[in-house]
C-alpha cells in the first residue's frame, strides 16, 4: 500500500496530468492560422511582383537612356564638323570665331 501512495507522489504524476490538460488547438483555430499565413505570403508575393516589375520598367528606362546617349555621342563629332564647314547659321558662325586657326 505504501508503494502505492509512492507511485501517486512520483515526479512522473504531473506530466500525466498536463498531458491531460494540453489539447490539441481546435480545427477552425488551426485553419484561421494557416489562412493568415497564407494571406501573408500572398501579400509578399504581391509585392515582390511589383518591385520585380518596377525594377524592370527602370531597367528599361536606363537602357533606353544609353542607347540614346550613345548614338549623340557617335554622330555629335560629325555634325560638329559638318556645321563647321558651312557656317550658314548662327551658332556655327559663333563657334568658328573661337577655335583658333
Amino acid at each position: 500500500m505504501s508503494l502505492l501512495v509512492c507511485l501517486d507522489s512520483s515526479p512522473l504524476a504531473p506530466l500525466h496530468s498536463s498531458k491531460a490538460r494540453m489539447k490539441k488547438l481546435p480545427k477552425k483555430s488551426q485553419n484561421e492560422k494557416y489562412r493568415l499565413k497564407y494571406l501573408r505570403l500572398r501579400k509578399a508575393a504581391k509585392a515582390t511582383v511589383f518591385e520585380n516589375a518596377a525594377i524592370c520598367d527602370e531597367i528599361a528606362r536606363l537602357e533606353e537612356k544609353f542607347l540614346k546617349a550613345k548614338e549623340e555621342r557617335r554622330s555629335s563629332p560629325t555634325d560638329l564638323a559638318s556645321m563647321m564647314r558651312m557656317p550658314s547659321t548662327l551658332w556655327a558662325s559663333t563657334v568658328l570665331k573661337f577655335t583658333p586657326a
